[in-house]
């Protein structure tokens, strides 16, 4: 099964012992078992897609902005030769990626309390952006998409034709922009130095979580507004909406400016007065805690 003239990464080395592990009958399984037990906490079943290695607990791994992970030194090299993810090809360079941190150990205590605990939930009414993928094009036009299901995005506002649109965002030039995507015609629109664009590539959806609009003006935005971008001058962008010509539209707060921004038919126009998306704050309590209070 394995050369064994030829060295191999701990990493490697763990899956072939796997292999032969399950490959085995049950009486010969106890000499790898122990060798397999010992190497396990060191170890995630996950392979960087440029070096075909299995990430280890002491490697440095990165992600882009579309959710691919690889380890470090493989995506610097990677993003060298390319401004492009390695593994979907979106649009990415050395600023557009972070560092993540994996869980190699076994489960402890802790980790229990969380899963009887209504972190979880917590959890799960975070702000997640989705790239929508398949956008396809009918001669000059894109393909309608149906509407997202409910918790899978933000119905908030219309275009100016009055179709719905949904909370998303959109990478342009050097800015990543809060925007408004149109199931109904497969594009999203974003504005962006005095104009309105309507884009159809590497747009982001966010889901429904807990949330709520919250009125504010003059460039100020409340505790919890979700960002939902950056500008070249990498100043965070917020999530709002206003109403212009009897429309509800989806724009960006820009701090500096002191005005929300939003797109409109081709032009990009702007309001002192408008609501900003917020994250609702959800309380953590353990089930230990609860029947304590009951």
């Amino acid at each position: 099964l394995v050369n064994s003239s030829v060295p191999l990464s701990h990493s490697k080395h763990k899956f072939f012992l796997e292999i032969l592990y399950y490959s085995m009958e049950p009486k010969d399984k106890e000499s790898v078992k122990e060798d397999l037990v010992t190497t396990k906490p060191t170890l995630l079943n996950v392979m960087c897609s440029i070096c075909f290695d299995f990430y280890e607990n002491n490697d440095q791994i990165f992600s882009t902005t579309c959710g691919h992970i690889f380890h470090k030194k493989c995506l610097y090299i990677a993003l060298k030769n390319s401004k492009t993810c390695p593994e979907c090809r979106r649009p990415s360079g050395s600023n557009r990626v972070h560092p993540i941190f994996l869980n190699f150990g076994e489960r402890t205590e802790m980790d229990l309390k969380w899963n009887e605990s209504n972190a979880s939930d917590a959890y799960a009414n975070i702000p997640i952006w989705t790239p929508i993928y398949g956008l396809e094009w009918n001669g000059s036009q894109r393909v309608p998409q149906p509407p997202p299901e409910p918790d899978e995005a933000i119905q908030a506002g219309t275009d100016s034709e009055g179709n719905p649109t949904y909370v998303a965002r959109v990478y342009f030039q050097d800015d990543l922009l809060p925007a408004g995507y149109v199931p109904s015609k497969g594009v999203a629109y974003a504005s962006h130095g005095c104009h309105g664009y309507t884009l159809s590539e590497n747009i982001e959806l966010l889901n429904n979580f807990k949330h709520q609009w919250v009125a504010d003006s003059n460039g100020h935005v409340p505790e919890g507004a979700v960002v939902g971008g950056y500008s070249e001058t990498e100043e965070d962008l917020y999530i709002a909406r206003a109403q212009y010509n009897d429309k509800i539209l989806l724009g960006k707060v820009h701090p500096s400016h002191r005005v929300m921004y939003m797109p409109y038919n081709g032009i990009e126009v702007h309001t002192t007065e408008y609501e900003v998306l917020v994250q609702e704050k959800v309380t953590v309590q353990s089930v230990g805690e609860t029947n304590n209070e009951a």
